[in-house]
């Protein structure tokens, strides 16, 4: 079991954003994307939303028994990003955490876990996204404004 390499747990136990498991793009390695979802699986993790643009991990998921949602986003358009702050705030009312995660890049992530902090804790997002960085997310301008929609 390996934990992912950029992690952030926004709400301990409930939810945390990260790279996609195994690495985005040419680097992804299929066996350190086994020992990751065995890590989020090993940590609570029962549902895992996706927000790539492409199907790719949804069934290592799904046969590690863990539901994938699928929810593409589109960082530029505000309604698709409110769209996934509402996913969000379904999701994580269930029991276990939920894992959200694009493909490499992790600023849509940290500004998405940002904005439902504030959303369902009132937590700064300033705040919010510094711990983020601390965490080894990226964060960015789109984070800032994900964060503050």
């Amino acid at each position: 079991m390996t934990e992912p390499k950029r992690i952030w747990w926004a709400r301990p136990r409930k939810l945390c954003a990260l790279e996609r498991p195994g690495g985005g793009g040419r680097s992804h390695r299929p066996e350190r994307r086994a020992e990751e979802i065995e890590y989020l699986v090993d940590s609570g993790v029962r549902s895992v939303v996706s927000l790539m643009a492409t199907r790719h991990n949804l069934a290592a998921y799904e046969e590690a028994g863990l539901e994938a949602i699928h929810h593409p986003v589109d960082p530029a358009d505000d309604d698709s990003v409110t769209e996934a702050i509402l996913l969000l705030r379904r999701v994580t009312r269930k029991p276990g955490a939920v894992a959200i995660h694009d493909n490499r890049f992790t600023d849509v992530v940290a500004g998405l876990c940002a904005a439902h902090l504030y959303d369902v804790r009132r937590v700064d997002p300033l705040v919010a996204l510094e711990a983020a960085a601390a965490a080894g997310l990226t964060v960015t301008e789109e984070s800032h404004r994900i964060a503050y929609l």
